[in-house]
């Protein structure tokens, strides 16, 4: 899928449009996995250039600290939610 924005070029003047696309996706990928919507691996793959554990440490650079699992519903949960996307 191809998203297309219009951006002001006042914006990209200290980066060019595709460090500017990764770091749009990047942290939308953050913030999606902060509100639980996407796990370490899918925002790592959402971002493109990123494994787990890359996403992890930008992650942990931003304050954004890992998630936990409070019981094993929860992590069903999870577990159900990744099968979907695989399938």
């Amino acid at each position: 899928m191809q998203l297309i924005l219009d951006i002001p070029e006042k914006y990209l003047m200290y980066q060019s449009p595709d460090q500017f696309a990764r770091l749009l996706k990047l942290n939308t990928a953050i913030d999606l996995y902060r509100q639980g919507r996407f796990s370490a691996r899918a925002a790592a793959e959402f971002v493109g250039d990123l494994d787990r554990y890359e996403f992890l440490y930008e992650c942990r650079q931003r304050g954004v600290e890992p998630q936990t699992y409070e019981n094993s519903d929860e992590l069903q949960t999870e577990i159900d939610m990744l099968a979907k996307e695989l399938a």
